[in-house]
This record gives C-alpha cells, structure tokens and sequence, in this order.
C-alpha cells in the first residue's frame, strides 16, 4: 500500500512530505524518495538546500523558558559563564541559581589575595554556591578575616573544609561562614606521627562554630570526620576531641540539623547524654561511626533515634547491641529505609529476628549493608536468602579473613538459588558502590545456572573478573559461559559495571 502511494499522483507525494507552514525551507530543500525497504525515506537535496533562505534572527530566543532551562542544566558554570553573554532572554534563564549548584571559586581567583578581590567586585561572583577550603583545592596565599568577610557577603549554600591553614581567621567569623551555608563538610586530616596539624581546625575554632550553630543557622546538612593521611601497623585510630566543649553547646547545634555524619569523634559520657537527648531530634539521616559507645548508652541512643519520626537513613558502627531487646532492635531498625551497620557487636537471634520482620513484610529497609559482622555467619540460610531478596540492595563484607568468612557457602548459594526464582534486587552493593560478584567468598561454588539467572534478574551487575593478587575469588569458565548464555536469552540487566586492576590482564 505504501508502494502504491509513493507512485501516485504528486498531490498525493506532496502529502506526505514534510512541511512548515511558516519555513518553508523545511520542506523546499527535501524530498520523500521511496528506499529499497519500502520505507519513507527524508532525502536532502544539497543543490537547492537553504538556497536563498534566511533563518529568522530570534529561532532560538523563541525557545519556551522550559526548553532553554532544561539545556542548559547539562552545562557546567564554566559555559554557563558564556550562556549569560548571548542574549536578555538567554540571560535571564543562566542566571537562575538551580543551574549554578555547586559553582565554586575559578581557578583564577585562587591565585592571590587581589585576584580574589577583583573577583568578588564581578556579577560572577553572586552565582558562587560553593566553597571549597582545602589544601590541594584551595587558596595559593593565606587567607584572613577580610577574606572571610569578604565570603559572607555571598549566598553560599554548602562549604568544605579540610587540611588548610586557617590560622589567620577568627573563629567567629568561620563559624558564621558555616552557620550560613546549608550543607557543611570538615575534614580534620591527621598525619599518623603527630595528634595535632596547623592545618586542621582544632577544638577552638570547632567550639565557635558550635556557639554559632546554636544561633539561627541554614544548616541542615553537617559532616565532621577525622582522617588519617597516612597510617602503619600499629597506629591506633586518630580521633576529634570535643571533650573540652561543653556539652549543651555541642548538643544544641545540631539541633536543627536534618543530616548528620559524625566519624571518629572522642566524646565523653555526659556529652553522648545530652547529644541523645537534644541534639539528635530532627534527624532524617545519621551516620554515627567511630565512637566509642557502651551497652548501656547504645541502648539509649537508639531509644533516643526511636522518637525521630523522620529518620530513614541509618549509618552504625563500633556500637554494643547485644543488652537491647531483641524486638525493640528490629522494629527500631526497620523502620530505616537505607541502613549500614558495620563492626557492630550484635548476637545471632537479634539478627535473625530483623530479617524475620523484613519476611514478614514489617520492614521499611530497602538497601542494607553489612559489613564486619561475624554473627552474619550463624543466621539461617533459608531466612537470610529469602529476607535479602526482598531487598533492593544489600552489600556484604567483600574481604576475606584469616579465620572466618562474611557468609557461609551454604549462605551465598542459598541466596543466590532464590535470587534465580524471583527477587526484588536491583542491585549487589550500594548504588554508588556496586560488589564485584567475584569479590564474594565462595562465589565460585555457586550452581553456574542459580548464578546465571540470578544476575540476569538484576538491573545492574558488577564484574571485575578478580585479579591477579588473589584478594577476590574469580568466577568460573562455566560460571562466565552460563551468565553470558542467560544474558543473551533473557534478563532485566541495563548496567554491567567492571573496574580494571593494574595489575590484570585478560
């Protein structure tokens, strides 16, 4: 039929082809050509295309605000900076601040004292949205208070803060720096020979921009973190020491925070109880790692987390369960939807009864990472591979150990034998940090069919196909030979991740 509508008549042709009423270069220059395939083919004639045609002046400022707003978000600021010289109208949309998320000072600026001053007197600068103070990030000179004023003057919505010397600045002025950004992330990076750095905060200037944060803050996003630069065999863990804040200061900051990550913090007792008594009662999302708490205060920490009705992210680690009721533990933990619990002391029963609740459908979790858990080992392998399945992600311990593993081989081919029949997985691992499936111990005794289907019934596998130094289990020829069949057959995968070792070679 189609055939016989492209040999007809040229009214009948001059229907089909493609046309603008308003431009008529459209459909002047092309021409609707029937192809071997039957098919409509939109052939351009290159002798008469655009010939005498002028394309009106204002096609693209008569784009709708919509379009240009959704073009321009995949630019970075450094061509939105040339965005904003085309046109008003083009102008208008680049200058909107959800396009500039995360614009930090150029390069340039960086270089001195009065290149940074020549900055801040341009437009440019009102569409700075991030700070960044570090060392192999940050500022060639030193920065002072008028520096600082100079920030203050800025609508900054997040600040990051790590291994810079800050020694010239007053704490107050900091303090409201970071009082007034939304988003806040220090670093205190600790070199493994010495317990104090010119280039980190220290607990005065911390201690300020607690007193500030008691005040009318913007913060609802706060990180504090010790690292360690470089570390040897036998060093012990290098901590913050807030000791010397007094405790309702501490407390009262974090007040109104929504997001809080603190890691490897020394606190003493009487401030852990105001912390859980104050401080964590507005939380959405908490990560509490590297602090050393006892059974007792454990227990109320998280009868204290248990009042926050909007918390749904859930960060453990270094934490003594083992005294809480075992019922009270698994309906509080889940409740999270996202929750990571990591070198926790915990007891089998405690274990197998959260997975219980997530069977019987009383679980809110959607991604669940363990890590360092040796009671992991000990859990039914019938209720663990049925409850991880009802999952949309899950993340185990992916290293082995001289004297024990995360999961049994009963375990890991449970899971998987379930996985092959029906899962609710996307994923293995976190979304932004996917397992290699060859990492798992045992995986290469895993039924190559079970593996096969299993994998196929993800949305996004990774594969690394080990490496050379024996730390990942490798998969086998028919494990590989299995999942490649199955994927050419039928799967749900859109995504196969792998990362190269240095040191592999296929």
């Amino acid at each position: 039929e189609l055939e016989d509508i492209l040999k007809s008549t040229n009214e009948k042709k001059t229907a089909l082809q493609f046309y603008n009423h308003q431009h008529e270069v459209v459909s002047s220059c092309h021409q609707s050509q029937p192809s071997k395939y039957h098919k409509l083919s939109w052939v351009k004639n290159q002798q008469i295309c655009f010939k005498g045609q002028i394309l009106p002046e204002n096609c693209y400022n008569n784009l709708p605000v919509e379009v240009l707003r959704m073009i321009f978000g995949f630019l970075k600021p450094t061509d939105l900076r040339k965005v904003l010289l085309v046109s008003h109208s083009w102008k208008s949309v680049a200058e909107e601040p959800a396009l500039w998320t995360g614009f930090d000072f150029p390069e340039k600026s960086r270089k001195s004292s009065l290149m940074l001053t020549k900055f801040m007197r341009t437009s440019l600068s009102s569409k700075i949205q991030h700070l960044t103070l570090a060392n192999n990030e940050s500022f060639r000179f030193n920065l002072t208070d008028e520096h600082f004023r100079q920030f203050l003057s800025l609508d900054l919505s997040s600040i990051s803060i790590w291994d810079i010397e800050l020694t010239e600045v007053s704490g107050k002025l900091l303090g409201k720096l970071v009082s007034g950004c939304e988003k806040c992330t220090i670093i205190e990076v600790y070199k493994s020979h010495c317990l104090q750095d010119d280039r980190n905060l220290g607990s005065e200037k911390l201690s300020a921009i607690f007193d500030e944060m008691q005040n009318k803050t913007k913060l609802k996003s706060f990180e504090l973190i010790a690292g360690v630069h470089q570390t040897f065999v036998g060093d012990p863990r290098k901590k913050i020491d807030l000791t010397s804040i007094p405790s309702m200061i501490l407390a009262t900051a974090f007040t109104n925070i929504e997001e809080l990550f603190l890691e490897n913090l020394e606190v003493d007792s009487h401030q852990l109880d105001a912390l859980f008594e104050f401080g964590f009662v507005n939380l959405s999302s908490l990560g509490f790692r590297g602090i050393q708490v006892d059974a007792t205060r454990t227990r109320n920490l998280l009868e204290s987390l248990d009042n926050c009705s909007r918390l749904k992210r859930l960060n453990l680690s270094q934490v003594d369960m083992r005294e809480i009721a075992s019922q009270f533990l698994a309906r509080f933990l889940n409740k999270m939807i996202s929750l990571n619990i990591e070198d926790i002391k915990i007891e089998s029963h405690q274990f197998e009864d959260i997975f219980m609740a997530i069977l019987r459908g009383d679980s809110a979790i959607k991604h669940f990472r363990m890590f360092e858990i040796s009671n992991l080992s000990t859990v039914s392998p019938d209720v663990l591979s049925k409850a991880v399945n009802k999952l949309e992600s899950v993340s185990f311990d992916r290293r082995k150990h001289v004297d024990k593993h995360t999961l049994t081989e009963i375990q890991i081919k449970e899971i998987f034998r379930v996985m092959s029949l029906e899962t609710n997985l996307k994923s293995l691992g976190m979304a932004t940090d996917q397992t290699p499936v060859d990492a798992y111990d045992h995986i290469e005794e895993v039924d190559p069919e079970h593996l096969a289907m299993g994998l196929n019934n993800l949305e996004s596998v990774r594969l690394d196909f080990g490496n050379e130094d024996g730390r990942y289990s490798f998969l086998t020829t028919v494990q590989l030979y299995a999942f490649f069949k199955q994927l050419n057959m039928k799967s749900k995968l859109k995504t196969i991740v792998r990362e190269d070792h240095p040191d592999f070679h296929m």
